[in-house]
């Protein structure tokens, strides 16, 4: 029995490319201010160290720089509804789960006041949420803590909980090593998922077929 799915946010219920420039130009110039180099220079050191730690959450603080604070500061500065096209349609494919008896979280490795400003330019809140934790909240992706506290939330078993991730290796693999069932979203397959949809608006319908396969 499925009791709970938890999505990613960013690249999952959205893609957009000019958001993705736009908000690594202010995620340079905030770490470019905390270390005294140029915003070229702090381009080149976090990518440097994301290639080896994946994520920008994990790659801010081995840079030196507090997390909450950096992702304070870029929330500050960033513009999501001049990128991010509102989707009501997310919003009804949520009430959809609601209806089918099932717990939605979301899972984000940004900051609270980075993920409430995208939520907001998709036309969705934290409220439309059972549970919404950050990296304010637990150590990013692929740390399995925050999934471990979905399911204290949520009072499941992984194999209850259902993720729904755009990327294999930072969030849905782990979550797959956890027991969960998983849904990738992304143009192409990748790793091992339970499900693979090119949209999150399959998602309905892939846990459906999850359901019937049990």
């Amino acid at each position: 029995m499925i009791k709970a799915v938890i999505f990613d946010l960013d690249g999952t219920f959205y893609r957009s490319d000019e958001y993705i420039v736009h908000v690594r130009r202010i995620m340079d110039e905030v770490l470019a201010e905390f270390l005294g180099v140029s915003v070229d220079e702090a381009h080149r050191r976090l990518d440097e160290v994301k290639a080896k730690l994946l994520t920008i959450s994990s790659s801010v603080e081995h840079l030196g720089m507090n997390r909450r604070e950096f992702y304070r500061k870029v929330a500050e500065k960033v513009r999501p509804t001049q990128y991010i096209p509102r989707r009501p349609e997310v919003k009804e494919m949520l009430r959809e789960l609601r209806s089918m008896g099932l717990r939605i979280g979301v899972h984000t490795n940004s900051g609270r006041p980075l993920a409430e400003r995208v939520l907001e330019a998709l036309g969705l809140s934290a409220e439309d949420f059972d549970a919404c934790i950050t990296s304010d909240d637990a150590e990013p992706k692929p740390s399995p803590e925050g999934y471990r506290r979905f399911l204290e939330i949520f009072g499941a078993e992984a194999g209850e909980v259902v993720y729904v991730g755009d990327r294999w290796r930072v969030e849905v693999e782990p979550a797959k090593r956890l027991g969960m069932r998983t849904i990738l979203v992304s143009p192409k397959p990748e790793g091992e998922p339970d499900i693979h949809v090119r949209d999150v608006m399959e998602v309905p319908g892939a846990i459906r077929r999850l359901q019937a396969a049990r």
